[in-house]
């Protein structure tokens, strides 16, 4: 679980903080993430003290979080709450796609064990999807835009 709170600064002097157990292929995510904020918010994250944690304190390394990571300071700035019933992974390209990313199956089954009931995982790693899924829906995506339609809710 990701969550992200901000609040705004003196205009440029804005700060991002992560977990320090964040390894460093995730706090590259995290860069990638401000600007994919930017690109679809315009909105310079510079101008915002944001808080990056992920519950529970656990240590995770790699991109899979990126779109996550992405999706929380977006719902934060824009305070635009996200559906609680969902799970993303997918690396985060600073163009804001989806990339492909490894242990789709075992996400899945993680998913589905916390009681998310949709999953959604990037377009490239569709080939990855279980064939027989139960209780659990899994949808792909391809950009962030695409994600930001679905997940968050109406205001």
């Amino acid at each position: 679980e990701i969550e992200a709170v901000s609040f705004p600064a003196e205009k440029g002097k804005g700060k991002l903080r992560f977990n320090d157990t964040a390894g460093s292929m995730t706090k590259d995510s995290v860069f990638n993430a401000a600007s994919v904020v930017r690109l679809l918010t315009g909105l310079d994250i510079s101008d915002y003290d944001i808080h990056v944690n992920v519950v529970g304190g656990g240590k995770i390394d790699g991109p899979s979080a990126g779109v996550a990571i992405t999706l929380a300071i977006i719902s934060c700035l824009l305070q635009r709450p996200i559906r609680q019933d969902i799970a993303v992974t997918g690396e985060v390209s600073i163009q804001g796609k989806v990339k492909e990313v490894g242990g789709i199956f075992e996400k899945i089954y993680g998913a589905k064990q916390a009681g998310v009931s949709l999953v959604y995982v990037p377009k490239e790693n569709e080939w990855s999807i279980p064939a027989v899924l139960d209780s659990i829906t899994v949808k792909t995506a391809t950009t962030v835009q695409e994600l930001m339609e679905q997940i968050f809710l109406l205001q």
